[in-house]
This record gives C-alpha cells, structure tokens and sequence, in this order.
C-alpha cells in the first residue's frame, strides 16, 4: 500500500515545480551571490519594486520563509532559502549546458572547452592531448583560461570553466568536484647553469646554496613554500641574491647568461637538463610537490568536448608515453650558445 505521507511529499513538490518559473530560478540564486534586492535588480536590469514582487511570489510558492532582512546588510537566506538557492544555481548551470549541446549538435559536433592549468608539470601531457584533440575535433574552441587557484575553484564550481589541472589541495575537497591523478607526486630539486662553479665541488653544503645568486620562485608560490620550508629545516635562510621568478623561460634564460640555481619539480627540472639548458645539483631538498589532479564539477553535466578531452588525457596519462620526458618549448626556444664571462 503506498505511504500516503511520501505520495502527499510528491504532489506538493510537483506542485511547486509546476508554479516556479525560470525568471523565479535566476533571482534566488543570484540572491544566494548578491544578497541585497536592489543588487538583484541591477543585475537583471530591472527595478528593486519588481525584484521584491518576484521574491514574494517564490516565497508563497514554497510556502514557507526564504529570507529574513537584515535592514542595512540586505537578506540574510534561511536554510530552506540556501538550500534553493544552491539548487537554482546547478539547475542553471545545466539548462546552459543543455543549450550549449543543442547548438553543438546542430553546427555539427562543435562546441567550446575552457581549460585552466596551475602547473607546468602538466604541460608536456597537456599539450600533446590538445594536439590529438584538434585534429580529431577540428569544430571545437579551446581556451585556457589564466587566474588564481581560489578564482579558478570558483569558476570550477559555477560551471564557466570545465576542467582545472592543478596540484592536489585541500581546497579542492568540495562536494560539488571531483579529481583524478594525472602525475604523480614529485621531488623538488635543485638546478643550476650548466658550467656553475658549484657543479665542480665534491661536497654540497646548505650554507652553500644559500650564499648563490637564485632565480627565486615567487612568494606565495608553492615552489617557494617547499624551498622556504626545506632551507628552514636545514638552519638556513632564503637566498637573497638573484632574480625573484616562477616563469620558466626566464628562468631558462637566466640559467644560460650567468651563474644562477632554480628550484622545480623533478619533472620540469629532466626537461630543462635534456635541453642542456641546466644541469642537476647534487643535493637533496627533502620536499615534494603534491600529484597533479585534473578537476571538474561532478553536480553539472560535462560539455561533451570536456567529457572527451578529459578522458582523453587520462589515457595519455596511463600509457606512459615518452612525450613526458621531451623538453619544454619554453626550453628548447631560449637555447643558445652560452655567454662567456
């Protein structure tokens, strides 16, 4: 026998879903952003009359309080409103998916994929999956998108960016995201020009690196974390001599105009060496960087390019092929024959 108390939960949702309009959906979840009426309002170009007309509509829809004023700082959503507010968020998400899909079909299998990176690690992988991937998929516009981590994760989890490639970090444990491993973890190591004077020592000191001039990862960079941390725990200070940097062609340059030590993942650091534009210091840092992960959100349907390409990547990943190993671009393109002093 059915619950009568299950059957009279459908037919009320059933019945709100029958009453809540699409203008009803993007209001509340731009008051989960927003939080003021008047901000809603000149969001969506209208007056904050038609904004408060439209919330008390969602409300006796519901049937139940959405929102409390908190005079001056606007509203304030009640659980039930956050809870609404999350939902309209995804459900929009996905009708633009759906929009999206529709018009790729129609133009013939093309369509869009936003790819972030916050790690050079991947680039050689990446790359090479990017090349198959315009060959076999000539219709489809690629962009790499260029930010922060916590913008990146922001964009990750309101659905304008498809898929991140980053380092494993605790600030990608959302419940809207999921991760797999493309790279595993890696030694940090130290590298340094080809003819440095400090190559030719049969000993290595700590005291040692830090009286060298360094192309110094930025502050604030994982890189210069694992560095500051490692030296810390060696009883030495950071270098403070050198070129403060984390873009690897100038970095690359610098190794080839004078006498200069870098700090890259283990990785990055063979490429630079198979260029012959460093070459490896014999001394253990003791850090590594963390796996590198690609990420999307799970809650939303993926674009059917970023459902392909990360796939895609996964098996380029898995199959262990050499295109790993090749110098960067950035590497090979600054080679040159190396300045005498």
């Amino acid at each position: 026998m059915p619950d009568p108390h299950s059957t009279s939960g459908q037919e009320s949702a059933h019945l709100i879903l029958s009453r809540l309009k699409l203008r009803h959906l993007r209001i509340i979840g731009a008051l989960g952003e927003v939080q003021t009426a008047a901000a809603v309002a000149r969001r969506f170009h209208v007056s904050p009359a038609a904004i408060s007309k439209s919330l008390a509509e969602i409300e006796a829809i519901v049937g139940a309080p959405l929102w409390e004023g908190r005079g001056r700082r606007g509203l304030a959503l009640t659980d039930l409103g956050r809870e609404m507010a999350n939902h309209a968020t995804v459900l929009l998400v996905q009708l633009e998916r759906l929009a999206e899909s529709m018009s790729a079909i129609q133009k013939g299998g093309k369509g869009e994929l936003r790819l972030a990176s916050r790690t050079l690690s991947v680039h050689p992988l990446l790359c090479h999956a990017l090349a198959t991937f315009n060959t076999d998929r000539p219709g489809v516009t690629v962009r790499m998108v260029e930010g922060g981590i916590v913008e990146l994760i922001e964009q990750l989890v309101d659905g304008s960016l498809d898929i991140l490639f980053t380092y494993a970090d605790p600030r990608l444990d959302l419940a809207s995201l999921s991760t797999v491993r493309i790279l595993p973890a890696q030694k940090v190591v130290v590298i340094a020009s080809r003819d440095h004077p400090l190559l030719a020592r049969r000993r290595i000191t700590a005291d040692m690196l830090a009286r060298q001039r360094w192309c110094i990862p930025n502050a604030g960079s994982r890189i210069f974390h694992l560095l500051q941390t490692a030296l810390h725990h060696l009883g030495v200070a950071l270098p403070s001599e050198g070129v403060h940097t984390s873009d690897v062609s100038v970095t690359a340059s610098l190794l080839q105009a004078g006498d200069y030590l870098a700090v890259f993942p283990e990785g990055i650091a063979e490429q630079l060496c198979t260029a012959k534009v460093a070459r490896r210091v014999r001394f253990d840092l003791g850090g590594q960087v963390e796996p590198v992960v690609a990420v999307w959100n799970k809650q939303v349907t993926a674009r059917p390019a970023a459902q392909l390409f990360r796939q895609l990547v996964v098996d380029c990943a898995n199959s262990g092929s050499e295109f790993l190993k090749a110098p960067l671009l950035g590497a090979r393109a600054v080679t040159a024959p190396r300045q005498k002093r």
